[in-house]
């Protein structure tokens, strides 16, 4: 059967089939794997100086027991030390506690079962269950039940020749020390709770800032291969998020245990009331990215519709750098209040309903956006055009007090 045989299929266009499904393009796999290793750049840039300050906690614990305690090769002391204190600037003062004490009491059991017990696959499960069921009866958090089993393997592990043939060898003084001073840096070292998840604010809103470019360029140029990089930049959104979370439970809690933070339990709280907006935006713009592609495909370009996304995803970068710097985000604000009066559905129908069912997404967008910068979510829907004279909300009935994020922000509203 030759090439101009019915139903033959063309080699060349067989060859092309196959290039596509192994492009890591076609699945927004670069897109991804652009963004998070853009997230890799900033968590390292945020880490240096914890990690830092944590090695140098370790050397001194070591310096400590070995000169001030006499202790040899006291290698116990800076490995608590660095588990202690870890990586983050803001250490919990309570969580360090927990991975002390959970470091020494592992230790000092692993010391005890080593003069009793041989090394074996049964002699780890006994060091696991003795060190958990210890932990967890001296403190509730799973820290220290976590390190006191770890720990007790561990030594038992590299030390029941030795305690076979030395004696005790008292590893659990340098769990001690190592711990003791994590805990002192943990106090005394200058905290900033907000700054971490202030950072992650602005990467996340940035991230999704990139993210509504892409949607914009695909709408202007109808090309299909820029919204399918878009779904792969929308799960690094997602990922990056969920970090985002992580360092604002961690501010919750150093701003509650420390009475000298307490005034910073209002940035706190408009740090997650911006948390819970943006998964809101968030949530709306993968609805964009997925109705946006397959409009695309089926009518091609949409340049009026994409010149209005490329202004809300101007506006979500300028959103991003000023809630970096924590300022009042007035540049954002106004810009998406002009691209609110602009976006008017009824307008973008006259020939196709496509434009407008992506439209009426974007302005969902919009006011989230609007919200983020400050306002209710009353006043955003309001300075939204085509609503056909409805208001959002009643104007001149009393509004009671809540704490609901449709409110007007108490920083910046």
């Amino acid at each position: 059967m030759d090439a101009a045989t019915p139903g033959a299929t063309d080699p060349g266009d067989a060859r092309e089939e196959r290039r596509r499904w192994f492009d890591v393009r076609t699945w927004g796999a670069l897109a991804f794997a652009t963004a998070l290793a853009r997230q890799g750049v900033r968590r390292v840039r945020g880490a240096l100086w914890p990690m830092l300050t944590a090695a140098f906690a370790a050397s001194l614990a070591y310096l400590i027991a070995e000169q001030l305690l006499g202790r040899s090769v006291p290698m116990f002391a800076p490995i608590a030390a660095w588990v202690c204190l870890g990586f983050k600037v803001d250490r919990v003062p309570r969580k360090v506690a927990e991975l002390g004490v959970g470091a020494t009491v592992g230790v000092l059991i692993g010391e005890l079962l080593a003069g009793w017990i041989h090394l074996g696959w049964w002699q780890m499960g006994v060091a696991l269950m003795v060190g958990g069921v210890i932990g967890r009866f001296l403190d509730h958090g799973d820290l220290t039940t976590i390190q006191a089993g770890v720990n007790a393997v561990v030594v038992v592990g590299m030390s029941w020749w030795q305690a076979a043939t030395g004696g005790f060898t008292g590893r659990w003084i340098d769990a001690v020390v190592g711990a003791g001073v994590a805990f002192v840096f943990a106090i005394l070292l200058p905290r900033h709770p907000t700054e971490r998840p202030r950072r992650y604010a602005a990467a996340t809103l940035t991230e999704l800032a990139t993210l509504v470019t892409m949607v914009s360029k695909g709408l202007t140029t109808g090309d299909r291969q820029i919204m399918r990089d878009a779904r792969g930049q929308a799960r690094a959104v997602g990922n990056l998020s969920e970090s985002w979370e992580e360092t604002l439970v961690t501010a919750r809690a150093v701003v509650r245990l420390n009475p000298s933070l307490w005034r910073q339990r209002g940035e706190v709280a408009e740090l997650e009331r911006v948390f819970r907006l943006a998964a809101r935006a968030r949530r709306v713009a993968d609805m964009l990215v997925r109705q946006a592609r397959g409009m695309t495909e089926e009518v091609g370009p949409m340049p009026e519709l994409g010149a209005l996304v490329r202004g809300v995803a101007q506006a979500a970068h300028a959103l991003a750098v000023s809630v970096g710097q924590w300022r009042r985000p007035d540049e954002a604000r106004a810009a998406l209040l002009e691209i609110a009066s602009r976006v008017a559905p009824a307008e973008l129908a006259e020939e196709d309903w496509r434009p407008a069912a992506l439209a009426s997404v974007l302005r969902a967008l919009v006011i989230d956006l609007l919200q983020i910068t400050g306002l209710s979510r009353e006043a955003a829907h309001d300075a939204l055009t085509d609503t056909w004279g409805r208001p959002y909300g009643p104007h001149d009935a009393p509004v009671p007090p809540s704490e609901s994020d449709d409110d007007a922000s108490e920083l910046w509203g």
